[in-house]
């Protein structure tokens, strides 16, 4: 297993950023942060920031969105939807990853979104 821990070493977090298991590469929960911490300017900026982290996680292993194939989210907000969705279809085409959405009381740092991605190479 080939483990992920850029991100985790930094912040001094207790978990692996990303696991590869034989073609599958299963992502820890990303918010929208930096080195500096949770970017500014609410939810499209965060999820923004989601992207960008997914794609250097993405990267990291040689893939890029194509080889996603699932998506975990969780929102602070479920009235938040209708623009994840716009965004959402900006980085990824049909077939679409299989998906999860939920509203959850409280994400860390008072992030206003959560998502675990699932890759395959």
């Amino acid at each position: 297993m080939k483990y992920k821990t850029i991100n985790s070493d930094k912040f001094n977090t207790p978990y692996s950023d990303a696991i590869e298991i034989g073609d599958l590469i299963e992502f820890s929960g990303m918010i929208g942060n930096t080195e500096d911490g949770l970017v500014e300017g609410g939810f499209e900026y965060e999820l923004g920031q989601i992207f960008k982290n997914l794609k250097d996680g993405l990267a990291y292993y040689n893939l890029n969105y194509s080889n996603v194939i699932r998506a975990k989210i969780l929102l602070s907000d479920i009235d938040d939807m209708p623009k994840l969705n716009e965004i959402y279809l900006t980085y990824f085409q049909k077939p679409l990853p299989i998906r999860t959405t939920f509203a959850v009381a409280g994400l860390p740092y008072g992030a206003k979104v959560e998502i675990e991605f699932s890759a395959i190479k």
